[in-house]
């Protein structure tokens, strides 16, 4: 069983058993597509709900908009069927909380907001999801099956 690691503003797409691992999720989100009887999967981790947070300079992988779409077409590339791509959603919390931030935006949440508008967009399903609260999370998911592993600060771990 081969792993590959990803790290903020990078996705990958593979098959089978291989494992993609992505570290250190706060307020960041990485999104995660399956099509398990193609026996593909992929994953980004996003760090930003879209780009009028920082102009166009910056790579496409960094926003939750573009990257969801990013990989859902490397998906298709890939070989998998649009019709049974399924998603997992893992983070999105709420690390720093300080006082007087009443009424600021909060990066977590707007990321997993972003991420629902834009699948929905897509016509594609989100099975299951962790995310919000106030603690990280890493994740070990299993590209051909979807099994997706989290293990948390407090190094609980559990299986969405």
């Amino acid at each position: 069983m081969s792993e590959i690691v990803i790290k903020p503003d990078q996705m990958a797409v593979a098959e089978g058993e291989t494992v993609l691992i992505t570290m250190a999720l706060g307020s960041s989100l990485a999104v995660c597509m399956y099509d398990e009887e193609g026996g593909i999967g992929g994953l980004v981790h996003t760090l930003l709900p879209d780009k009028r947070r920082e102009g166009n300079g910056k790579n496409g992988l960094r926003y939750v908009d573009t990257a969801t779409r990013a990989l859902f077409e490397a998906m298709k590339e890939a070989g998998a069927v649009p019709e049974r791509i399924r998603v997992k959603l893992v983070g999105g919390a709420k690390i720093f909380c300080f006082a007087g931030q009443a009424g600021q935006p909060e990066i977590g949440r707007e990321n997993v907001s972003c991420a629902r508008k834009t699948l929905q967009e897509l016509d594609l399903a989100i099975v299951s999801e962790d995310t919000g609260e106030n603690y990280g999370r890493s994740v070990h998911f299993i590209a051909g099956s979807g099994r997706l592993e989290i293990e948390t600060v407090n190094r609980s771990r559990y299986w969405i």
